[in-house]
């Protein structure tokens, strides 16, 4: 092992080990959920796997792999084998060998709640943590009946909208009456089941599920206190490469505007 990875290696066990001394798990169930549906999300050579995850009043969408990450390096049992697992992501990407599990939104847990017409978002900059509240974003969606696809079964139309400087396209299907889709984009008399923007990303789902649901549930593994912040201000410090360790690698944020 080089002298890079060996700082890399002791900085992992003094950092997870300095948080699980401070600090436990914190999670609490909002309400049942009634559906949960998987996306494959793709950008270039990386990749990542998503959960929109449905209540009555309230849903969540968030990384399953981010998910994993936090559940596991928070139990004392797991910490050491997630560090060891990310030193062979860092050796990987190195090396170039394979596709990378990374996307734009990895580290935010999005909520959205319908009753009180709320979308709060759970992120963070480095070490620094946020939350974002806004009112639910609307997208104008121009509907193109004639467009039609087979998405896991389900028939979807395409509908075309430019929201917050990105140009996407996405398929609904009106078989599952839900104004809901993945990341911020809903408000279709169906549920998105494809999204898709030109040479960005491709988000797609794999896989529905109504029986044997998590709950859907606030997720605080780190216990760590969320600062309040506007969300154009936030999307500001994320693109400032002075608050990030040096040779961190960018990928384009969800939001330009």
């Amino acid at each position: 092992m080089n002298k890079l990875m060996m700082k890399f290696y002791s900085f992992c066990i003094t950092f997870i080990m300095s948080l699980l001394s401070c600090f436990g798990q914190n999670t609490h169930i909002i309400e049942p959920s009634i559906i949960e549906v998987s996306y494959h999300v793709k950008i270039g050579n990386s990749y990542d796997d998503f959960a929109l995850r449905v209540g009555k009043n309230v849903s969540q969408y968030f990384s399953y792999h981010k998910l994993r990450f936090d559940s596991l390096a928070t139990n004392p049992e797991t910490a050491l084998a997630m560090i060891n697992e990310k030193i062979k992501a860092v050796q990987n990407r190195n090396n170039s060998t394979g596709p990378e599990i990374v996307s734009p939104g990895y580290r935010d847990y999005l909520y959205r709640n319908l009753e009180e017409g709320k979308t709060i978002t759970y992120t963070g900059i480095w070490n620094s943590h946020y939350r974002i509240v806004e009112d639910i974003p609307t997208q104008e969606w121009v509907i193109c009946e004639d467009s039609t696809r087979e998405i896991i079964g389900f028939n979807c139309k395409m509908a075309t909208t430019h929201f917050r400087g990105r140009e996407w396209k996405v398929w609904f299907s009106e078989e599952i009456p839900l104004p809901l889709g993945p990341w911020k984009l809903g408000g279709l008399p169906g549920l998105v089941l494809a999204a898709h923007c030109n040479g960005y990303l491709d988000i797609t789902a794999n896989n529905i599920r109504k029986e044997q649901l998590s709950p859907v549930k606030f997720y605080n593994f780190w216990e760590v206190k969320y600062k309040d912040i506007d969300r154009l201000t936030f999307l500001k410090k994320a693109t400032d490469p002075t608050l990030y360790p040096k040779n961190t690698i960018f990928y384009p944020q969800m939001e330009l505007e």
